[in-house]
């Protein structure tokens, strides 16, 4: 089997998993991992990790995740930031940007017990869309994007 039917079968292996594509670039799985498991099944699948550059990502990220309806459950989904290599500042990690566009939740990040080093988004009880830091080991559902 080539590369590329190998890639193909194991996108089409993702859809079984998924919530929602987007029309442009992201795919918002169901399956709950690790941080670090969600960055290698966006791999696996022929998927970079999601990384929020600009308004206009956010926005399209917050649309595939619309129909989710986890409104104020604060059950997020992982966006490939974090300051491992870098306590003092956050770093995609498929581009190894530094954080120059962000929308925290008011009072994050906090790094609350010096646990929390990973980047996810949720939907707060007011319903807007807001970044968080949790530990790398939370197990949440997770955001690739297609390769550009």
């Amino acid at each position: 089997m080539v590369k590329s039917e190998m890639n193909l079968m194991s996108f089409a292996c993702l859809f079984l998993f998924l919530i929602s594509v987007s029309a442009n670039k992201y795919v918002v799985s169901n399956q709950r991992v690790t941080f670090h498991e969600a960055h290698s099944r966006c791999r696996q699948y022929g998927l970079d990790p999601a990384e929020i550059l600009s308004e206009s990502d956010e926005k399209e990220i917050e649309q595939a995740l619309l129909p989710i309806k986890d409104l104020g459950t604060f059950n997020g989904f992982w966006i490939f930031a974090s300051n491992l290599a870098d306590t003092k500042n956050y770093y995609w990690l498929n581009s190894n940007l530094p954080l120059f566009y962000s929308t925290f939740y008011p009072g994050q990040p906090d790094n609350k017990g010096d646990k929390e080093h990973c980047l996810e988004i949720y939907q707060a009880t007011t319903g807007v869309f807001a970044w968080n830091d949790d530990s790398c080991d939370k197990k949440n559902r997770f955001i690739c994007q297609r390769k550009q």
